[in-house]
């Protein structure tokens, strides 16, 4: 950590803290309620031990190391609001790490209650209202949120810091939740703009702060051809993609139906769940034993030619000198 301002807060503040993941939904709504209540940096976490970098940019010929990824701390007095945001995220040991300095930032400034977020890949079109969800690491908390018309996750698992800090605080006496976004299954590689809006509204609405979205409203906008685009060859690929956004039409309160495999069958949550776990796995880690076994379920389930691009893209680059 390099050296840390003295935070003087006239009132225990709330903490942010978001990482880039899937849709990335969590940074980008993190980052613009930092920005539109204009806090200020205060503090930084040395990523340096953190970070091994995998290979070099090259500009006009000239070869170089990436940037070393920032982890920052800003804060605000009116009203009174931390936030912890950071360029990447890490896994094993030095997430355990990280999660725990930024608990000792918040036990500093007597933090309460602590916010990440995250995406929920669903069987979804990019045209249809994000739901929310959270869960939280402490049932008080969860009603509260339900009061303000945020679903409680029933099941699952949430990935990364932005779930493991939920563990962390509980054993800190820190309240803590991640508020959830439902985006398509499709878009977890993609900046998904309307599930950070609907993250933004949602922490708003808890928060009672006043937020002009149209800054992401235009992204929004400037993104729904690329998805439209996405979609357009999904029901060349899975014509049932079709009758799943008739069914959504129908009643927007309806929980989405699983995605179907090329026999019609529905393929069950839980493998969506496998499929993305084992996506992040084999990016993180480039394990080859784990890749085969994403593949073979891509294939068990006839999902193969939809994820072909993301699936192959996975193994950019190896091999090149």
């Amino acid at each position: 950590m390099t050296k840390m301002e003295k935070m003087n807060f006239n009132t225990p503040p709330i903490m942010f803290a978001a990482w880039p993941g899937m849709g990335n939904v969590a940074l980008m709504a993190m980052d613009f309620l930092r920005r539109t209540v204009d806090a200020r940096m205060f503090a930084e976490l040395d990523m340096g031990p953190f970070y091994t970098p995998e290979e070099v940019v090259v500009e006009n010929g000239m070869a170089r190391f990436p940037e070393i990824p920032r982890s920052v701390f800003h804060e605000q007095h009116d009203p009174n609001l931390v936030f912890f945001e950071s360029t990447i995220e890490t896994a094993g040991k030095d997430a355990l790490t990280i999660a725990e300095t930024v608990l000792e930032v918040a036990k500093k400034l007597k933090a309460p209650r602590i916010f990440t977020a995250a995406a929920l890949p669903q069987a979804m079109s990019y045209k249809t209202e994000p739901q929310i969800f959270a869960a939280a690491n402490k049932e008080s908390l969860l009603e509260e949120l339900e009061s303000y018309g945020i679903q409680p996750l029933n099941q699952g698992f949430i990935s990364g810091l932005s779930g493991l800090l939920l563990g962390i605080a509980a054993s800190r006496n820190i309240e803590a939740a991640c508020i959830l976004a439902s985006i398509p299954y499709y878009a977890t590689e993609l900046a998904y703009p309307r599930g950070s809006i609907a993250i933004v509204n949602s922490l708003a609405r808890v928060l009672d702060l006043s937020v002009d979205t149209s800054e992401l409203d235009q992204q929004i906008e400037e993104t729904d051809s690329t998805f439209a685009d996405i979609e357009d060859r999904l029901r060349n690929i899975l014509p049932l993609f079709a009758d799943q956004e008739e069914m959504e039409g129908e009643s927007e309160t309806k929980e989405a139906a699983p995605p179907t495999d090329v026999n019609g069958e529905q393929v069950p949550e839980y493998v969506m769940a496998k499929i993305e776990k084992l996506f992040k796995e084999v990016s993180e880690k480039k394990d080859k034993e784990r890749a085969m076994e994403l593949k073979n379920e891509l294939d068990k389930w006839g999902l193969y030619k939809i994820y072909e691009n993301r699936f192959l893209d996975l193994f950019k680059g190896e091999g090149k000198q």
